[in-house]
């Protein structure tokens, strides 16, 4: 094969991943992570390949990230010094850093290669922050996927891990994940470029790289194809586990009658009902859920906990077979108990009693609850329970998939003209604009809220005044909000409105379906004081 055509081939197998995936869409601005070796050159030399011919949802800037992690010296520089020459000679913008991953291996005693990626995946995430990058382009090729499998499997995995990598996870986008390494440095000569090379890539202390040097070459041996077998079975997996995570989601919001950051509670009835593969799924799911809290959103602060299957299935056994009032205590201060009809999963935390006030006087609640779809989250201080699911079906077809809503008086003052005549206790938007991690907290003085209709925002007190809502509910109506700090806004009022922006158009996909129902302590009567 000639080197002009491995550069053609490769750009067409990279449009066509794109296409398949919806990596992103055309014309927007992406972070491409460029490290000097092969394959990241190569990502970068394909993405302004696909600018250059106008193919389908080529992008519009690249902007070249390149990071020191403090582990080579003087050659970790020389690479940052090199990646950012090559920019310039294509015209492109390029951010550098330098980090200290050793200082954080010890911090956090954690591995280099882990203490490394977490400081580069950060600092990519600040970089695509700053410049309103919509996706981080990382050169994950296939030859990555097939070790990625391997490993997973030598550590015991299960389905999730036998998936690999997909090609677009969250912000991150892999359009190299069908490329092998060998494509990657023919396209690199077709260019005349002579890619860097990292020496670490042959030290066999990392198990990855004894995985590649020595697992791999043994096993092709048997299969000469074995890392296209790896990742095809991983392809073939990732759509397996996508059903079974859509039954998960099913199951998830007829099992759970309580979550918080620190505690998932499942209902012992429904949840025996399960089958026994999605009662672990939906175990293991709390686990991951509680892990999310809100404090470790940088994923630098803490290190996540794995439960081993054994753990898993002490918790299922506890579930099904347990006696009312024990408990197990599990690593990473996890702590599950079986009560008269609930599972609870929680984690064991020190105790602040000065962070834990909450300022309630005057409308304000410094509380926030986080809110991932399918979820469900119990606001005892508001007296509340907010559902939140992802469906794809037209509103109001959604079926049982949550609890027929809470039939209550209006909200406004009765003899009153109010703005809204009726509280709205289960709304539909936009699944898109709201994005993946929602929150719900109660009002807070200042805030700003443009309703569904208006042209402006106005403030929420406004919004209230109009709808004629009694000044003493209106800090105990939930928010449902989407962001954090100065970027935050509100998508719902509860008994209320939703907020314009995030309203179903005839571009919708997927719908947002929100929920509110009054918990004990909550109902009719106060509603009408």
């Amino acid at each position: 094969m000639s080197v002009s055509d491995a550069r053609r081939d490769v750009v067409a197998e990279m449009a066509r991943a794109v296409g398949d995936a919806e990596l992103w869409e055309a014309g927007q601005t992406l972070v491409v992570a460029v490290s000097g070796g092969a394959d990241s050159i190569c990502l970068l030399g394909a993405l302004l390949d696909l600018r250059e011919q106008g193919v389908s949802r080529a992008p519009g800037e690249l902007v070249v990230v390149t990071l020191d992690h403090g582990l080579r010296g003087k050659a970790g520089a020389d690479d940052v010094r090199w990646v950012v020459g090559l920019a310039a000679s294509l015209g492109l913008r390029c951010v550098t850093g330098q980090v200290d991953a050793r200082a954080l291996a010890r911090e956090r005693r954690l591995s280099l290669e882990d203490a490394a990626r977490r400081l580069r995946y950060r600092f990519l995430r600040q970089t695509a922050h700053d410049v309103a990058a919509t996706r981080i382009c990382v050169a994950h090729t296939l030859d990555d996927q097939a070790e990625t499998v391997l490993l997973h499997l030598l550590r015991g995995s299960g389905l999730s891990g036998l998936t690999g990598m997909r090609p677009l996870q969250g912000d991150i986008a892999r359009p190299l994940l069908t490329i092998t390494r060998a494509q990657t440095k023919a396209y690199c000569a077709a260019h005349g470029w002579e890619p860097r090379e990292d020496e670490t890539n042959l030290d066999e202390r990392y198990l990855r790289n004894r995985v590649r040097l020595r697992l791999l070459p043994a096993m092709e041996a048997y299969n000469p194809r074995l890392r296209q077998s790896l990742a095809r079975m991983a392809a073939t997996l990732a759509d397996d586990e996508r059903l079974l995570a859509a039954a998960t989601d099913a199951a998830w919001v007829e099992v759970v009658v309580g979550e918080s950051p620190q505690t998932v509670a499942f209902g012992l009835a429904a949840l025996g009902e399960q089958p026994p593969a999605l009662r672990r799924r939906l175990i293991r799911r709390a686990v991951e859920r509680i892990e999310l809290r809100p404090s470790a959103q940088d994923s630098l602060m803490y290190t996540p906990t794995v439960l081993e299957a054994r753990h898993i299935s002490l918790i299922e056994r506890l579930a099904t077979s347990g006696a009312t009032g024990s408990m197990l205590t599990l690593p990473g201060g996890l702590r599950a108990t079986r009560g008269y009809t609930e599972l609870r999963l929680s984690r064991l935390t020190r105790r602040h009693p000065a962070r834990e006030r909450r300022k309630m006087a005057g409308g304000e609640s410094m509380r926030v609850w986080p809110l991932i779809p399918p979820g469900v989250v119990e606001a005892a201080d508001l007296g509340w329970r907010v559902r939140a699911v992802v469906v794809e079906t037209p509103p109001g077809l959604e079926g049982e998939i949550l609890p027929e809503p809470p039939r209550l008086p209006p909200l406004s003052r009765a003899g009153t003209a109010a703005a809204v005549h009726r509280g709205e206790w289960r709304v539909y938007a936009d699944a898109e604009a709201a994005g993946e991690r929602l929150s719900v907290r109660a009002w807070r003085p200042g805030d700003r809220f443009r309703p569904l209709g208006m042209e402006r925002a106005k403030k929420l007190q406004d919004v209230f005044a109009d709808a004629k809502v009694p000044r003493a509910l209106r800090w105990r109506l939930p928010l449902v909000c989407v962001g954090e700090g100065a970027a935050e806004r509100i998508l719902w009022v509860a008994g209320v409105r939703i907020g314009d922006e995030f309203k179903l158009t005839d571009k919708t996909r997927r719908t947002l379906v929100l929920q509110a129902e009054p918990l004990d302590g909550l109902d009719g009567k106060n509603l009408e004081r």
